[in-house]
């Protein structure tokens, strides 16, 4: 049997875990991507963000059988073509087909027959279906009969994605029945499960995955917000909720953001009347920050004030910011007059301080991710650095008060 080659095209943090991933499953791989500096990192054995089990894997396996490269037309000699491309919304939260538009393009001149394209991105219900028709439109090829199209949405955790990928069920969407069937037989190479679609119901179930998760954090939020205005403590009343209670599970509230959880209701909600509970999700998530920093208002002018804005990432033990809440915080802060400093342990541009250097004379503290560097301080730790009226918002319970605004002299 001939060693089968995959190209990746677009090897960000869902494409280069997947490019390991198929390299130690025993494929030749070619992760394509346009960014020189990007590339040239990956070549000398540098992992460019936080991935577990990666750095060894990228170790063992780059430029031998994953080979990190520029060149489209590597497409030719590959049997698998998996696009990892980014599906951004645009400045109307309608989707923005752009980036898919300009690698079909050049996908379209390298293409051959009998290979399997498979649109790993999160993606508007329709869109394997329009890149079915791009691609007949600038070809010859017939889907079905000469190539073949699925879609098969990642679903991993960032930061855990070479473990996931291998122990996640794998959803498989193929555009009809042998896409389908081609597309699981790819999986079950190096996939512990497959279930098989069609191409439009797996695009959905991508999108209300993240939407369910979404809307879950959007009323825990909201609890918290009603907690807060009746004057209590909203993780006791979970507490009481949750304790050995078998209809419990009500989850805790949080910043809910990054690249997926922002921008993928709007793929459903642009053509769509009824679109109330996933807009209203977007807007108590986003609002929330904001919330928060006008209760810390009531308690303390901020013009001129030390403000120590723990976590820049948008999850914990990470070092992805796309899309975080904190910069938004960071935003409104400013526009407060306050002097705001900034940390995150796994962001280069926030850890050239210590955080005992941060945290010095603080007279607001909030906690933007709930990292676990930060559940090691203690609040005995913060009233030795911070000023003793300090005014903490931990949003994550990271310090264990089981209240969202505190004073540190409480």
């Amino acid at each position: 049997m001939s060693e089968k080659i995959v190209s990746v095209i677009g090897i960000g943090r869902v494409g280069l875990p997947l490019c390991l991933s198929l390299a130690e499953a025993g494929f030749k791989v070619f992760g394509i991507d346009k960014r020189e500096d990007y590339l040239k990192e990956i070549s000398e054995k540098k992992m460019p963000f936080e991935e577990a089990n990666a750095q060894e894997l990228l170790e063992k396996h780059v430029n031998k059988n994953f080979i990190p490269s520029n060149d489209l037309s590597k497409i030719k000699e590959s049997d698998y073509i998996i696009l990892t491309i980014g599906t951004p919304v645009d400045e109307h939260l309608n989707p923005d087909y752009r980036q898919i538009d300009e690698v079909t393009k050049n996908l379209v001149k390298n293409l051959k027959k009998d290979q399997l394209i498979i649109l790993r991105s999160t993606v508007s219900p329709g869109t394997t279906e329009y890149l079915k028709d791009l691609i007949e439109k600038e070809t010859e090829f017939k889907i079905g009969k000469d190539l073949f199209l699925a879609f098969c949405p990642e679903r991993i955790a960032q930061g855990k994605a070479i473990e996931e990928t291998k122990e996640l069920p794998q959803i498989i969407g193929g555009i009809e029945k042998e896409s389908t069937k081609k597309a699981a037989e790819f999986f079950k190479k190096f996939t512990e499960e497959q279930l098989e679609t069609d191409a439009k119901s797996a695009e959905l179930a991508k999108i209300f995955t993240n939407m369910y998760r979404y809307i879950n954090f959007s009323i825990a939020n909201e609890f918290m917000i009603l907690s807060e205005e009746h004057e209590r403590d909203v993780y006791e009343i979970i507490h009481l909720i949750n304790h050995n209670y078998k209809r419990g599970g009500v989850k805790q509230p949080g910043y809910a953001a990054g690249p997926c959880l922002y921008k993928d209701g709007f793929f459903l909600i642009n053509t769509m009347p009824f679109d109330e509970l996933i807009s209203v999700s977007w807007k108590i998530n986003e609002t929330t920050p904001l919330y928060l920093l006008k209760k810390i208002k009531a308690l303390k002018e901020l013009k001129h004030k030390k403000v120590v804005l723990l976590g820049m990432a948008f999850k914990a033990d990470n070092d992805d910011t796309r899309n975080s809440l904190s910069f938004k915080i960071r935003k409104a802060l400013k526009r407060e007059n306050a002097v705001v400093e900034c940390h995150d342990p796994l962001i280069k541009e926030f850890n050239q301080k210590s955080i005992e250097e941060v945290l010095k004379g603080a007279e607001v503290i909030i906690v933007g991710i709930n990292h676990s560097a930060y559940k090691k301080l203690s609040l005995e730790e913060l009233k030795k650095h911070a000023k003793k009226d300090c005014i903490v918002c931990d949003i994550w319970n990271v310090f264990g008060k089981n209240k969202i605004i505190y004073n540190l002299s409480e």
